[in-house]
This record gives structure tokens, sequence and C-alpha cells, in this order.
């Protein structure tokens, strides 16, 4: 994690100390404990070691690694049948409700990982190689710091 992507994270983000952990590399509470020297933070969030100690595994966890999420679906459709549109448009609006599909057509609202893998799945079942499937542009970012909805 940079300086910047720390800074990133919101106020009331919770740091661990993680000094009993043994997942304490992979998380990212953690890694922004390591940074708050760094970061010059005047208040931050602390986790209470004694009451997580004897949980685990701990519920807290967050995976300090990013993920690619997608923006924009403006594409799936170029090499679908006319007569297949329907079904894989109504599909999609059943699967995410019909808000959050035109939020994703518009690119208000990113896809995340599992998401795509849904999208490519229905298109899947209806005999299309989902894996063929390319959003309008992806980015990597730690789950913690994206933004699932952009500011319009």
């Amino acid at each position: 994690m940079t300086l910047e992507q720390y800074n990133q994270l919101p106020y009331d983000y919770a740091h661990c100390a993680g000094t009993h952990c043994e997942k304490a590399s992979q998380c990212l509470r953690h890694t922004a404990y390591t940074m708050l020297e760094m970061g010059g933070r005047e208040q931050y969030m602390m986790m209470n070691s004694n009451v997580i100690a004897d949980t685990q595994p701990c519920p807290f966890f967050d995976p300090n690694s990013k993920e690619r999420f997608a923006w924009g679906i403006s594409r799936i459709y170029d090499n679908v049948r006319v007569a297949d549109l329907s079904d894989i448009r109504q599909n999609l609006i059943y699967t995410f409700g019909r808000t959050a599909y035109y939020r994703i057509k518009r690119k208000e609202r990113v896809l995340t990982e599992s998401e795509q893998k849904e999208i490519r799945d229905i298109f899947t079942d209806v005999g299309y190689d989902g894996s063929a499937i390319e959003f309008d542009s992806y980015e990597e970012q730690y789950p913690t710091l994206m933004r699932t909805y952009k500011r319009v």
C-alpha cells in the first residue's frame, strides 16, 4: 500500500496492531497500522486486540490485495444475435435489478470480480463464450478504497 492509498482510507477505518495474528502480513488493517508514522494522521481508530485475540478467524480481517473492478457494459452485446438480446438483457436486469443495471450501463456503478463472473455466466448459459466478454474499462484497487458508485 502506498502512502497515497493509505491517505484515501476513511478516517473511521480501524487499524490493527496484529502482533498476535498469524494473518497480520496479509491484512490491510495491519498494513494501515504499520503506516501510521508516515501517514501523519492526528486521529485514527484502533482495534482492541484483547477482544479479538481469541476469535479465529478474525471477523475484521481485510485482505491486503487488490481486485480488478470493471466499469461499463456498452460492448457486451456486440456479438449477440438479435434473437438472444432480449433474454440476456432481462437476465441481467433480474440479476442486478433495473436501477443497478442502468447505473452499470452508464458507468455510475462499478462491477466487482464476482459480478463480472455472474455476467459472463449469463452469456455462457445462453450459449456464448462468456470468457470473451470485455467491459469498457478496468481499475485495480483495494476493495476497501473502491467506491462502488461514482459521484455524478
